[in-house]
């Protein structure tokens, strides 16, 4: 069956931005993990390039590599693949199917972030490529996020980039499916969804001052075949179509997301993951507003977690004894409590949480 390669992502065309990191978020099936798999044995046959294959923990990696070539190597009738231990093997088949690979065969690499502390003292002088697959998590599953995980990943690429060397530069991609914004590495970047569409017809974000980049992955042939086939008839009108298939994220909706209102007054701020966050009350509307404005010169400030205390601040022990947080909560429960964006509600909803048990 001949399929329409123009209908799924081009890692090519997202390489002329020249990021370091790329964000890539997109519908499940929209080519992310095949590109970036066909960009990297390209580099490598092409240009001796290898790549770093990043999964969280180990189970990831075991059950991902096995498969690894499974699904690309037929692009390639005069290679042989093979994938073994922490080693991605490609080569020209040789006469002699006996033959031994060798290291010079070796064209990339699996590590594993939540034990990549360990390989600090290894290099990699070929690794020119890092794609970390599946970086979001669905929360409703049994897998978390590493403690302080953007500075594991940045750790493990600092290892193998050896940045101020002459190490070639290494360029990273991050791939996932569409599950929600409020993640480790949207907030510790402060990144965000493109809103618009570039003169190319691409939905690409660029950090105002970081070399990254946010792309969201749509084609629209992609979206029109993938909703006539039985699967999308299937979910049509469900949420999970809006995520399979309309690359909308499946954790978020937009219940409760409103910009404060121009009457709103600075009632108090709360510290939670080193983030802080403006409670706003508008009384003559019966409204409270959480805003990443504050306003500094105002004292009232509440430590959510042990972690964020320090001195100045009130550590949120009791509830039914901080009046200002007490009335944040009846406002939830009330159903008049708003949050100005996604990423805050999201935020807010474990702050609530804690917050209720304590």
């Amino acid at each position: 069956m001949n399929i329409d390669k123009s209908m799924f992502w081009n890692l090519r065309r997202t390489l002329t931005h020249n990021m370091l990191i790329n964000v890539i978020v997109g519908n499940r099936g929209g080519g992310k993990s095949y590109g970036a798999k066909e960009y990297a044995i390209d580099n490598f046959i092409k240009r001796g390039e290898q790549f770093g294959y990043i999964r969280r923990y180990k189970d990831d990696i075991k059950e991902s590599s096995i498969q690894f070539f499974k699904d690309i190597e037929h692009q390639y009738p005069d290679y042989e693949f093979k994938v073994d231990g922490k080693y991605f093997y490609i080569r020209l088949k040789p006469a002699d199917e006996n033959e031994k690979w060798t290291d010079e065969d070796i064209a990339g690499y699996q590590f594993i972030l939540s034990t990549a502390n360990n390989k600090k003292s290894i290099s990699y002088p070929k690794i020119t490529l890092l794609i970390y697959d599946e970086f979001l998590l669905d929360k409703s599953g049994n897998q978390r996020y590493l403690n302080n995980e953007p500075i594991a990943l940045l750790n493990l690429y600092e290892t193998i980039a050896r940045p101020g060397t002459d190490h070639p530069r290494v360029v990273m991609f991050m791939l996932a499916n569409a599950l929600s914004i409020t993640n480790p590495f949207f907030l510790y970047w402060d990144l965000k969804m493109p809103e618009k569409q570039d003169k190319n017809g691409k939905w690409i974000w660029k950090h105002p001052t970081r070399p990254i980049l946010v792309e969201d992955v749509r084609n629209e042939k992609f979206i029109d075949t993938k909703r006539n086939t039985e699967f999308g008839r299937l979910i049509e009108g469900t949420t999970y179509s809006n995520y399979s298939i309309d690359n909308k994220f499946l954790l978020d909706n937009d219940t409760f997301v409103e910009k404060k209102s121009p009457k709103a007054r600075f009632y108090f701020t709360f510290v939670y993951k080193d983030n802080k966050f403006g409670v706003w009350a508008d009384f003559t509307a019966g409204m409270l507003y959480v805003s990443k404005q504050i306003d500094p010169s105002y004292p009232l400030i509440y430590s959510i977690t042990m972690k964020d205390h320090k001195p100045n601040m009130m550590f949120l022990k009791n509830k039914n004894k901080s009046n200002h947080f007490k009335v944040f909560l009846e406002a939830y429960q009330m159903g008049t409590l708003r949050f100005e964006s996604i990423n805050i509600k999201n935020i807010c909803y474990e702050v609530i949480k804690l917050a209720l048990s304590c």
